[in-house]
């Protein structure tokens, strides 16, 4: 595992997302990105309601299409997310926070974590765990992303953060 990956991992306090991440690496080729049939979901049973496959539709600006949204997403988000464009949600004052997010796993080729309130959902005491993880295709170019979200009741996010000493808003 690189000092990058380490990093990252470190940064991770849903017990969840470690699984994830470490599942992601280890399906990794020395020094590239797992790609889509590396990952086999019925490996990931447990967080099935939790992940999602967003896929990079290259055009003139790439578009990200949620491929696959497990049934937590519904849950919080109130909508269902398969089949669409991520433009296409109202992300309110966070769209820039996402796009920047978006852009570091596309372009950057690189892991993204973070928390935020789901304020844009009217639901400002939850707080959104987040986990993206790129995957490429045969020539590895990133052409989808591997998302695991964690979404905690403010006491509950607040009690991880303070464990692990990490600020959350």
């Amino acid at each position: 595992m690189t000092s990058a990956d380490q990093a990252i991992r470190a940064q991770l306090i849903v017990p969840e997302q470690r699984d994830v991440f470490d599942y992601w690496r280890a399906k990794a080729p020395e020094g590239g990105y797992p790609t889509r049939a590396d990952i086999q979901p019925a490996e990931l049973r447990r967080s099935l309601p939790s992940l999602s496959l967003i896929d990079v539709i290259e055009d003139d600006e790439p578009r990200l299409r949620v491929r696959l949204a497990g049934t937590r997403l519904r849950d919080y988000f109130g909508v269902e997310m398969t089949g669409r464009y991520l433009d296409e949600f109202d992300f309110g004052d966070q769209m820039d926070y996402w796009d920047a997010a978006y852009h570091e796993v596309v372009r950057g080729g690189r892991p993204a974590q973070g928390v935020v309130p789901l304020t844009p959902w009217n639901q400002p005491d939850v707080f959104q765990f987040w986990l993206r993880l790129p995957l490429a295709n045969d020539d590895g170019r990133i052409v989808m992303v591997l998302g695991h979200d964690a979404f905690l009741l403010s006491e509950k996010a607040h009690a991880l953060a303070n464990k692990a000493n990490l600020r959350i808003a």
